[in-house]
């Protein structure tokens, strides 16, 4: 399957997210230019209307139809009005012009007087109409003469809103354009092409040459990439060393041979000529009382060369079972590499099917929500299992002890099981095994958390690999226990089991069932290093052919710096 680039993705979210904030906002521009045009017509027909107010109404009063019919002719000839009405007193239409006016014709009495007008596309003022009469007891009184109802309609809006925004527009789109190859340029030079350059020189590797196999930094800047190599080339440097002691204990194995086939013969020879001598010698033994005890000496001197002889080549088997080590580090590795690779497939799949349903009009907020969900789910675990890959790499530098640089904290035993159990779904997920978790969810351990996740995949992946073979359904189960110093934890498989002189071998490094077909032999032994080194704690295992095997773990609540 095609891999999707990191930066393609991250650049296509980058731009979504640009691209919906500026529509929302060009969005946000069109409405307010709407409602402050329409605003700005209504005011300048209310200002006609205030305009021909007096020469109406007196036009009206003194029945002056010639006079209405100029002040309504002049109203519509303005371009922002589109239909006038003129009611007298007494509900005659004294002048009509427009489109529908027979809408407002009919329904005027409901349009209150003075206020706003709106039906259909138009919108416009009914403005009551009064005459000053002069009353010379009185003084001047107003008359009601009628109602001007001036209508304007709402293209002239979308004219106006449409110059307005025309070039903030046009603006928007070419910095949408300019952004997206400014970006474009930053993610290929910046992520791209790195991960290109390191991706090749990982690929280049030769076990023969090690030395030429070291990477150089993809980008000239301290980052994430850079980290990556450094801590590659540090892989590549244990591995030289590693091969360099391997060699050295060789030479020193074939040295010892020769010396202990000397010494042998030197040996057999020596008592061959006591013997003879002491044969010769019978009857004056008193007198070779002295010489045998010197001859006595050399042979205690030849034994003590000899265990001396017999440690180093016990020595130097313990470092020729280091080649094993050498070749199940690439095992080793592969666990949270291929878990990586798995979630980056996935991870890609998701992002095809998203492309599919953009350009095919069928996505829906729920379908994105889901991708997010899954995208950030997916990175979750290629940052755990990247950092594990890290800690798995620092646990070779002694098979001993597990030593790992990770800062003590608190941790929520369950919780983070659960983080291990997701982050082994790639492996989990091709089987119907299954993993079930008993005990008090509040169980909280000062500890480093980096050994707690390598002992519980270290458990996990041992039943996987050698307790469930030629079984389909296998259960693993963890239970935990605690008191107020102490956490108790018991695992346990349904699997095969092993046998009772296997289990006496099951804690000593390099012994594995499995050793032609691919198996380490380091996976029980580190697990015993973290319970009893790191974590200061006991484990004990249990086990018959075809009943399971189970372990008992117990350490300290809380671990010293």
């Amino acid at each position: 399957m095609a891999v999707v680039s990191i930066s393609k993705q991250l650049l296509n979210k980058v731009l979504l997210a640009y691209v919906l904030l500026t529509m929302t906002v060009m969005a946000v521009q069109v409405l307010f230019s709407y409602m402050s045009v329409k605003k700005e017509i209504s005011a300048e027909l209310t200002q006609l209307k205030h305009t021909i107010d007096d020469s109406l109404s007196q036009a009206i009063w003194e029945l002056n139809d010639r006079q209405i019919d100029a002040i309504g002719k002049g109203l519509s000839d303005m371009k922002l009005v589109q239909a006038v009405l003129v009611i007298d007193e007494y509900d005659t239409v004294r002048y009509r012009s427009g489109l529908d006016t027979n809408y407002a014709i009919d329904n005027y009495k409901s349009f209150k007087q003075n206020e706003s007008v709106e039906f259909h596309e138009y919108f416009g003022f009914n403005g009551s109409l009064d005459y000053i009469v002069t009353d010379g007891q009185a003084g001047n009184k107003g008359h009601n003469v009628g109602n001007i109802i001036i209508l304007s309609n709402i293209s002239n809006i979308y004219s106006a809103v449409i110059v307005q925004t025309m070039f903030p527009m046009i603006g928007a789109l070419f910095s949408i354009f300019l952004i997206s190859y400014v970006i474009k340029r930053l993610f290929h030079n910046l992520l791209t092409t790195p991960l290109e350059m390191l991706s090749y020189g990982i690929s280049q590797i030769s076990l023969s040459n090690l030395s030429q196999s070291k990477l150089d930094p993809p980008s000239g800047q301290n980052d994430e990439l850079s980290v990556l190599t450094d801590s590659f080339n540090l892989l590549i440097n244990k591995l030289i060393e590693y091969k360099d002691n391997l060699e050295l204990a060789q030479s020193e194995l074939v040295d010892a041979n020769i010396r202990l086939d000397k010494q042998n013969l030197d040996l057999e020879q020596e008592v061959t000529k006591k013997t003879s001598t002491l044969s010769q010698a019978n009857q004056e033994l008193a007198l070779q009382k002295e010489e045998l005890v010197e001859s006595e000496r050399e042979l205690r001197h030849s034994l003590a060369q000899l265990t001396q002889t017999q440690n180093q080549l016990v020595q130097s088997e313990k470092m020729a079972s280091l080649g094993s080590l050498v070749a199940g580090i690439s095992h080793e590795i592969n666990t949270p590499v291929g878990i990586g690779v798995t979630a980056v497939t996935y991870l890609s799949e998701c992002v095809e099917q998203l492309s599919k349903e953009i350009n095919g009009k069928t996505l829906t907020q729920t379908k994105m929500q889901t991708f997010i969900s899954d995208a950030n789910h997916s990175c979750e675990l290629l940052t755990s299992n990247l950092n594990k890959a890290s800690q798995l790499i620092q646990s070779f530098k002694d098979i001993a002890v597990d030593q790992t640089s990770e800062a003590i904290r608190d941790v929520n035993l369950i919780s983070y099981l659960n983080e291990v159990i997701t982050s082994l779904q790639p492996k989990l997920k091709r089987t119907e095994h299954k993993v079930e978790v008993y005990g008090d969810e509040d169980i909280v351990l000062h500890c480093r958390a980096g050994a707690l996740s390598q002992m519980f995949t270290n458990l996990i992946l041992n039943s996987i690999v050698h307790a469930f073979d030629g079984i389909d359904q296998g259960v693993m189960t963890f239970t935990f226990k605690t008191d107020e110093k102490t956490v108790y934890i018991s695992y346990k498989d349904n699997g095969n089991g092993i046998s009772e002189e296997n289990l006496v071998m099951l804690f000593e490094p390099f012994f594995t069932t499995k050793r032609g077909q691919g198996g380490s032999g380091l996976g029980t032994h580190i697990l015993y290093n973290i319970v009893t080194q790191s974590f200061s704690g006991e484990i004990t295992a249990q086990s018959a052919p075809g009943e399971g095997l189970e372990y008992t773990i117990n350490f300290p609540i809380k671990q010293e710096i």
